[in-house]
Protein backbone atom coordinates (compact mmCIF):
# COMPACT_ATOMS: atom_id res chain seq x y z
CA UNK A 1 0.00 0.00 0.00
CA UNK A 2 1.45 3.23 -1.25
CA UNK A 3 1.92 6.51 1.55
CA UNK A 4 -0.80 8.27 1.60
CA UNK A 5 -1.27 12.06 1.67
CA UNK A 6 -4.76 13.84 2.52
CA UNK A 7 -6.17 16.40 0.75
CA UNK A 8 -9.90 18.26 2.19
CA UNK A 9 -11.80 19.99 -0.88
CA UNK A 10 -14.01 23.14 -0.36
CA UNK A 11 -16.54 23.56 -3.88
CA UNK A 12 -20.01 25.74 -3.54
CA UNK A 13 -21.96 25.52 -0.49
CA UNK A 14 -26.16 24.05 -0.37
CA UNK A 15 -26.82 27.60 1.44
CA UNK A 16 -24.87 30.77 1.49
CA UNK A 17 -21.10 31.34 0.50
CA UNK A 18 -18.76 30.68 3.73
CA UNK A 19 -17.70 34.11 5.17
CA UNK A 20 -14.26 35.51 5.35
CA UNK A 21 -13.79 34.42 8.83
CA UNK A 22 -15.30 31.35 8.17
CA UNK A 23 -12.86 30.30 5.75
CA UNK A 24 -10.12 31.42 7.98
CA UNK A 25 -11.40 29.16 10.65
CA UNK A 26 -11.66 26.08 8.47
CA UNK A 27 -8.19 26.34 7.00
CA UNK A 28 -6.25 26.87 10.42
CA UNK A 29 -8.35 24.14 11.63
CA UNK A 30 -7.35 21.81 8.47
CA UNK A 31 -3.76 22.84 9.01
CA UNK A 32 -3.80 21.72 13.01
CA UNK A 33 -5.32 18.32 12.18
CA UNK A 34 -2.61 17.23 9.59
CA UNK A 35 -4.22 18.03 5.92
CA UNK A 36 -1.17 18.05 3.29
CA UNK A 37 -3.43 20.15 1.00
CA UNK A 38 -6.02 22.51 0.98
CA UNK A 39 -7.93 22.47 -1.97
CA UNK A 40 -10.75 24.57 -3.64
CA UNK A 41 -13.32 24.18 -6.47
CA UNK A 42 -13.98 26.16 -9.60
CA UNK A 43 -17.34 27.42 -11.27
CA UNK A 44 -17.92 31.03 -12.98
CA UNK A 45 -21.41 29.85 -13.10
CA UNK A 46 -23.13 27.06 -10.95
CA UNK A 47 -25.95 25.74 -9.27
CA UNK A 48 -25.11 27.05 -5.96
CA UNK A 49 -22.72 29.51 -4.25
CA UNK A 50 -19.48 29.38 -4.84
CA UNK A 51 -16.52 32.13 -4.69
CA UNK A 52 -14.05 32.70 -7.54
CA UNK A 53 -11.04 29.73 -7.14
CA UNK A 54 -8.17 32.45 -7.33
CA UNK A 55 -9.67 34.61 -5.01
CA UNK A 56 -10.29 31.92 -2.78
CA UNK A 57 -7.04 30.44 -3.16
CA UNK A 58 -5.51 33.98 -1.92
CA UNK A 59 -7.55 34.00 1.09
CA UNK A 60 -6.91 30.51 2.35
CA UNK A 61 -2.73 31.21 1.34
CA UNK A 62 -2.78 34.42 3.50
CA UNK A 63 -4.18 32.59 7.09
CA UNK A 64 -1.79 29.74 6.54
CA UNK A 65 1.89 28.56 6.72
CA UNK A 66 2.44 24.75 6.24
CA UNK A 67 -0.42 23.43 3.71
CA UNK A 68 -0.49 23.42 0.30
CA UNK A 69 -3.24 25.17 -1.56
CA UNK A 70 -4.42 23.67 -4.56
CA UNK A 71 -6.88 24.54 -7.26
CA UNK A 72 -9.00 21.35 -7.70
CA UNK A 73 -9.72 22.32 -10.61
CA UNK A 74 -9.79 25.62 -12.66
CA UNK A 75 -11.67 25.32 -15.31
CA UNK A 76 -8.65 26.15 -17.69
CA UNK A 77 -10.65 26.64 -21.40
CA UNK A 78 -12.52 29.74 -19.32
CA UNK A 79 -9.15 31.83 -18.68
CA UNK A 80 -6.67 33.60 -20.56
CA UNK A 81 -3.58 31.32 -20.06
CA UNK A 82 -1.00 34.78 -19.66
CA UNK A 83 -3.60 35.86 -16.94
CA UNK A 84 -4.06 32.51 -14.98
CA UNK A 85 -0.11 32.04 -15.38
CA UNK A 86 0.68 35.47 -13.78
CA UNK A 87 -2.34 34.84 -11.16
CA UNK A 88 -0.91 31.41 -10.76
CA UNK A 89 2.52 32.82 -10.18
CA UNK A 90 2.14 35.42 -7.67
CA UNK A 91 0.11 32.60 -5.49
CA UNK A 92 2.97 31.54 -5.31
CA UNK A 93 5.27 33.12 -4.36
CA UNK A 94 3.11 35.04 -1.81
CA UNK A 95 2.08 31.87 -0.52
CA UNK A 96 5.86 30.90 0.35
CA UNK A 97 6.04 28.20 -2.66
CA UNK A 98 2.69 26.04 -1.44
CA UNK A 99 0.60 26.45 -4.63
CA UNK A 100 -0.57 23.55 -6.37
CA UNK A 101 -2.36 24.04 -9.84
CA UNK A 102 -4.80 21.92 -10.57
CA UNK A 103 -6.65 22.34 -14.02
CA UNK A 104 -9.44 20.50 -16.12
CA UNK A 105 -12.10 21.15 -18.57
CA UNK A 106 -15.45 20.98 -16.79
CA UNK A 107 -18.54 20.90 -18.99
CA UNK A 108 -20.85 19.63 -16.31
CA UNK A 109 -22.84 23.05 -16.65
CA UNK A 110 -22.45 24.49 -20.28
CA UNK A 111 -24.36 27.59 -18.99
CA UNK A 112 -20.62 28.70 -18.14
CA UNK A 113 -19.02 28.25 -21.27
CA UNK A 114 -21.87 30.32 -23.06
CA UNK A 115 -21.85 33.16 -20.13
CA UNK A 116 -17.40 33.39 -20.73
CA UNK A 117 -18.18 32.69 -24.63
CA UNK A 118 -15.92 30.39 -25.11
CA UNK A 119 -17.18 27.32 -27.89
CA UNK A 120 -17.36 23.83 -25.63
CA UNK A 121 -16.68 22.04 -28.83
CA UNK A 122 -13.02 23.44 -28.54
CA UNK A 123 -12.58 23.39 -24.50
CA UNK A 124 -9.66 20.31 -24.71
CA UNK A 125 -7.57 22.08 -27.77
CA UNK A 126 -8.02 25.30 -25.79
CA UNK A 127 -6.70 23.90 -22.56
CA UNK A 128 -3.66 21.80 -24.11
CA UNK A 129 -2.49 25.37 -25.81
CA UNK A 130 -2.87 26.46 -22.21
CA UNK A 131 -0.86 24.61 -20.26
CA UNK A 132 2.02 24.74 -22.99
CA UNK A 133 1.95 28.70 -22.27
CA UNK A 134 1.51 28.27 -18.50
CA UNK A 135 4.60 25.53 -18.75
CA UNK A 136 6.61 28.01 -21.00
CA UNK A 137 6.04 31.32 -18.85
CA UNK A 138 7.11 29.55 -15.23
CA UNK A 139 9.93 27.75 -17.08
CA UNK A 140 11.50 31.15 -18.98
CA UNK A 141 11.76 34.64 -18.68
CA UNK A 142 10.84 35.10 -21.57
CA UNK A 143 8.30 33.19 -23.68
CA UNK A 144 6.75 32.86 -27.26
CA UNK A 145 4.04 30.70 -28.40
CA UNK A 146 1.95 30.32 -31.76
CA UNK A 147 -1.08 28.03 -32.01
CA UNK A 148 -4.62 27.61 -33.38
CA UNK A 149 -6.40 29.55 -30.50
CA UNK A 150 -3.36 31.87 -28.75
CA UNK A 151 -0.27 33.15 -30.18
CA UNK A 152 1.69 35.20 -27.68
CA UNK A 153 5.18 37.37 -28.76
CA UNK A 154 8.18 37.66 -25.98
CA UNK A 155 5.67 37.58 -23.35
CA UNK A 156 7.30 37.83 -19.64
CA UNK A 157 5.79 36.89 -16.36
CA UNK A 158 7.63 38.60 -13.11
CA UNK A 159 7.73 37.55 -10.40
CA UNK A 160 7.80 33.44 -11.88
CA UNK A 161 6.85 31.32 -9.70
CA UNK A 162 9.12 30.47 -5.99
CA UNK A 163 8.81 26.63 -6.98
CA UNK A 164 11.39 25.72 -9.63
CA UNK A 165 8.35 23.34 -10.84
CA UNK A 166 5.24 24.45 -9.40
CA UNK A 167 3.35 21.16 -9.63
CA UNK A 168 0.19 20.71 -11.74
CA UNK A 169 -2.12 17.89 -11.49
CA UNK A 170 -4.80 16.91 -14.31
CA UNK A 171 -8.17 16.53 -13.82
CA UNK A 172 -10.95 14.47 -15.56
CA UNK A 173 -11.51 10.61 -16.40
CA UNK A 174 -11.63 11.12 -20.54
CA UNK A 175 -8.84 9.88 -22.49
CA UNK A 176 -7.91 13.56 -23.46
CA UNK A 177 -8.01 14.07 -19.60
CA UNK A 178 -5.31 11.29 -19.12
CA UNK A 179 -3.43 12.11 -21.82
CA UNK A 180 -3.11 16.04 -20.85
CA UNK A 181 -2.26 14.59 -17.39
CA UNK A 182 0.29 12.13 -19.19
CA UNK A 183 1.72 14.82 -21.15
CA UNK A 184 1.93 18.31 -18.82
CA UNK A 185 1.05 16.91 -15.21
CA UNK A 186 2.90 15.86 -12.25
CA UNK A 187 -0.46 14.61 -10.77
CA UNK A 188 -3.85 13.41 -11.81
CA UNK A 189 -7.13 14.15 -9.47
CA UNK A 190 -10.34 12.05 -10.38
CA UNK A 191 -13.90 12.18 -8.56
CA UNK A 192 -16.84 10.19 -9.47
CA UNK A 193 -15.02 7.02 -9.60
CA UNK A 194 -15.52 4.10 -8.10
CA UNK A 195 -12.63 1.90 -6.65
CA UNK A 196 -12.26 -0.39 -9.76
CA UNK A 197 -13.07 2.20 -12.36
CA UNK A 198 -10.04 4.19 -10.53
CA UNK A 199 -7.65 1.22 -10.43
CA UNK A 200 -8.32 1.08 -14.41
CA UNK A 201 -7.75 4.66 -15.14
CA UNK A 202 -4.82 5.01 -13.05
CA UNK A 203 -3.52 1.69 -14.75
CA UNK A 204 -4.53 3.24 -18.10
CA UNK A 205 -2.05 6.45 -17.29
CA UNK A 206 1.02 4.94 -16.24
CA UNK A 207 0.60 3.06 -19.21
CA UNK A 208 0.53 6.80 -21.60
CA UNK A 209 3.40 8.02 -18.77
CA UNK A 210 5.77 4.92 -19.35
CA UNK A 211 4.80 6.07 -23.66
CA UNK A 212 6.25 9.20 -23.16
CA UNK A 213 9.76 7.77 -21.72
CA UNK A 214 7.92 9.16 -17.72
CA UNK A 215 8.54 7.64 -14.59
CA UNK A 216 5.12 7.25 -12.25
CA UNK A 217 7.34 7.56 -9.32
CA UNK A 218 6.34 10.70 -7.83
CA UNK A 219 4.12 11.37 -9.62
CA UNK A 220 0.39 12.19 -7.96
CA UNK A 221 -2.59 9.70 -8.42
CA UNK A 222 -5.37 11.14 -6.37
CA UNK A 223 -9.51 10.94 -6.11
CA UNK A 224 -11.96 12.74 -4.32
CA UNK A 225 -14.31 10.79 -1.53
CA UNK A 226 -17.49 12.70 -0.69
CA UNK A 227 -17.66 12.55 3.03
CA UNK A 228 -20.37 13.28 5.85
CA UNK A 229 -19.34 11.33 8.64
CA UNK A 230 -21.91 10.71 12.21
CA UNK A 231 -22.00 7.53 14.56
CA UNK A 232 -25.78 7.84 13.35
CA UNK A 233 -25.52 6.43 10.01
CA UNK A 234 -28.88 7.32 8.95
CA UNK A 235 -29.20 11.04 9.53
CA UNK A 236 -25.50 11.05 8.11
CA UNK A 237 -26.27 9.61 4.89
CA UNK A 238 -29.75 12.17 4.61
CA UNK A 239 -27.42 15.12 5.18
CA UNK A 240 -24.50 14.03 2.77
CA UNK A 241 -27.99 12.84 -0.17
CA UNK A 242 -29.15 16.31 0.59
CA UNK A 243 -26.57 18.45 -0.26
CA UNK A 244 -24.97 16.38 -3.07
CA UNK A 245 -28.46 17.04 -4.66
CA UNK A 246 -28.35 20.48 -3.91
CA UNK A 247 -25.10 21.47 -4.62
CA UNK A 248 -24.99 19.22 -8.14
CA UNK A 249 -28.46 18.37 -8.83
CA UNK A 250 -27.26 15.00 -9.13
CA UNK A 251 -29.02 11.90 -7.75
CA UNK A 252 -27.73 12.02 -4.25
CA UNK A 253 -28.28 8.65 -2.78
CA UNK A 254 -26.18 6.87 -6.44
CA UNK A 255 -23.37 9.53 -5.58
CA UNK A 256 -22.95 8.73 -1.93
CA UNK A 257 -22.99 5.43 -2.24
CA UNK A 258 -20.97 5.11 -5.57
CA UNK A 259 -18.41 7.01 -4.65
CA UNK A 260 -18.79 8.25 -0.72
CA UNK A 261 -18.89 7.61 2.93
CA UNK A 262 -21.67 8.78 5.10
CA UNK A 263 -22.11 7.19 8.45
CA UNK A 264 -18.93 6.40 11.25
CA UNK A 265 -15.47 7.24 11.36
CA UNK A 266 -14.65 3.15 10.54
CA UNK A 267 -16.44 3.08 7.36
CA UNK A 268 -14.20 6.21 6.19
CA UNK A 269 -11.38 4.26 7.13
CA UNK A 270 -12.05 1.71 5.39
CA UNK A 271 -13.51 2.95 2.02
CA UNK A 272 -10.20 4.99 1.85
CA UNK A 273 -8.50 1.69 2.23
CA UNK A 274 -9.85 0.12 -0.33
CA UNK A 275 -8.86 3.32 -3.02
CA UNK A 276 -5.27 3.19 -1.47
CA UNK A 277 -5.53 -0.34 -3.02
CA UNK A 278 -6.43 0.69 -6.16
CA UNK A 279 -3.43 3.09 -6.55
CA UNK A 280 -4.22 5.72 -5.03
CA UNK A 281 -1.91 8.30 -3.47
CA UNK A 282 -3.56 11.02 -2.59
CA UNK A 283 -7.37 11.20 -0.86
CA UNK A 284 -8.97 14.25 -0.95
CA UNK A 285 -12.25 14.37 1.37
CA UNK A 286 -14.93 16.75 0.78
CA UNK A 287 -17.04 17.23 3.36
CA UNK A 288 -20.69 17.08 2.47
CA UNK A 289 -22.31 19.78 5.04
CA UNK A 290 -22.59 23.31 5.40
CA UNK A 291 -19.83 25.60 6.71
CA UNK A 292 -21.60 25.66 10.29
CA UNK A 293 -21.01 21.86 10.33
CA UNK A 294 -16.75 21.89 9.09
CA UNK A 295 -15.55 22.14 12.52
CA UNK A 296 -17.02 18.77 13.68
CA UNK A 297 -16.52 17.42 9.95
CA UNK A 298 -12.80 17.93 10.46
CA UNK A 299 -12.38 16.54 13.53
CA UNK A 300 -13.55 13.52 12.60
CA UNK A 301 -11.27 13.61 9.18
CA UNK A 302 -8.42 14.08 11.45
CA UNK A 303 -9.22 10.73 13.79
CA UNK A 304 -9.25 8.78 9.81
CA UNK A 305 -5.98 10.46 8.59
CA UNK A 306 -4.61 9.41 12.12
CA UNK A 307 -5.35 6.03 11.77
CA UNK A 308 -5.18 5.40 8.14
CA UNK A 309 -1.54 6.72 8.33
CA UNK A 310 -1.24 5.09 12.00
CA UNK A 311 -2.05 1.37 10.65
CA UNK A 312 -5.09 0.95 12.62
Amino acid sequence: MPDVTFGIAIGASPSAAPSGAQLAALARHVEEVGFASLQVGDHVQWYAPIHEATVLLATLAAVTHRVRIASDVIILPLRDPVLIAKTIASLDVLSGGRIVFGVGVGGDNPAEYTAMRIPMSERGARADESLEIIRGLFEHEHFSYSGRHFTIRDVAITPRPLQARLPVWVGGMSEGALRRAARFADGWICAFASERKFERLAGQLRSLLADRGRSADGFTFGTFLFVHLDDDAARARKAAIHHVDRVYHLDGEAVVTRFGVAGPVDACVGRVRRYLEAGADHIVLYPLCDPADWTHQIEQFGEVIARVKGGR
